[in-house]
This record gives structure tokens, C-alpha cells and sequence, in this order.
């Protein structure tokens, strides 16, 4: 594995332990809570990033992929035991994270790709920082905020 590999392998499991602190913040009963009746809920939000997650691994292999966009009402948590598997496969796609970029080399971090959602060919490296960590940073500053408007 080189060095480029090791670091976003760093970050990604430094922003993902940071995420899931927050996620698990939530307290019972407030897992469908949104600011919006048309914005998404905690739940919605973690559902998204693993979501956002398994397209990441696809636009890798797949650089045709289109973006995809959060869905507003995607799941509906009826207990805290559907939440805890919720942030549970957010902690294990994880690992498809790692795999895919793992063995990744110099030039496959370097390689040009179209991305509509920057409107421009920008490099696999630039997918995986700004698209994908950046984004669920974005995310766990808002599920950040969500817990001081709902916590006690």
C-alpha cells in the first residue's frame, strides 16, 4: 500500500469514528427528528452517507456513475434497535471504503475523471477527498448541530 492510500485510509476511519460519536449522541426517540418536514432526518442523514459510501466504491470502478442526492424520508426508525443496525452498517461499510482504495496506486489516485457533481474532470483522489470525506464531514457538522437543538 502507498503512502496516498495510507492517509485517506487514515482519514477515512478518523472522520468515520468522529461521525458515529455524533450519531450515537442521538438521543432515543429523536432518531427521525429533522429541522424541516422537507429536509432529512438524523436517520436520513446516516442513511445517505452509507449510501454515498457504496456509490463512492462504484464511481471508483464506474467513473460514468451519475451522482446521487439524498433522499428525504429514505428510512423510518421505529426503534432504537433499527437505529443501532442503521450506524452499525455505517460502520461497516467502512471496510468497502478501505478496500476499494487500498491498493490503489499513484497514478489510479491521479487519473482524470468527469464528475457531474463539480461539473468538470477533476482526479479519483479529488472524488474520494471532496466527495466523499468532505461531504460526511459537511453531514456530521449538521447532525452536530441537530444534537444542541434536541438535547436536553
Amino acid at each position: 500500500m502507498n503512502k496516498t492510500a495510507e492517509n485517506i485510509i487514515d482519514l477515512f476511519k478518523t472522520v468515520r469514528s468522529s461521525s458515529l460519536k455524533r450519531f450515537k449522541l442521538v438521543p432515543q426517540g429523536k432518531e427521525n427528528w429533522r429541522i424541516a418536514e422537507d429536509k432529512m432526518s438524523i436517520a436520513d442523514i446516516a442513511h445517505h452517507l452509507i449510501e454515498l459510501d457504496k456509490w463512492t466504491i462504484e464511481k471508483l470502478k464506474n467513473p460514468e456513475l451519475k451522482a446521487i442526492d439524498g433522499v428525504v424520508n429514505a428510512v423510518s426508525i421505529a426503534n432504537r434497535n433499527e437505529y443501532d443496525k442503521l450506524l452499525n452498517d455505517f460502520e461497516n461499510i467502512l471496510e468497502g471504503k478501505i478496500l476499494a482504495v487500498k491498493n490503489m496506486t499513484y497514478w489510479e489516485f491521479d487519473k482524470k475523471i468527469y464528475d457531474d457533481r463539480f461539473n468538470k474532470e477533476v482526479s479519483l483522489w479529488y472524488v474520494i477527498l471532496r466527495g466523499n470525506i468532505d461531504h460526511e464531514i459537511h453531514h456530521r457538522g449538521q447532525i452536530s448541530a441537530y444534537l444542541q437543538m434536541i438535547s436536553p
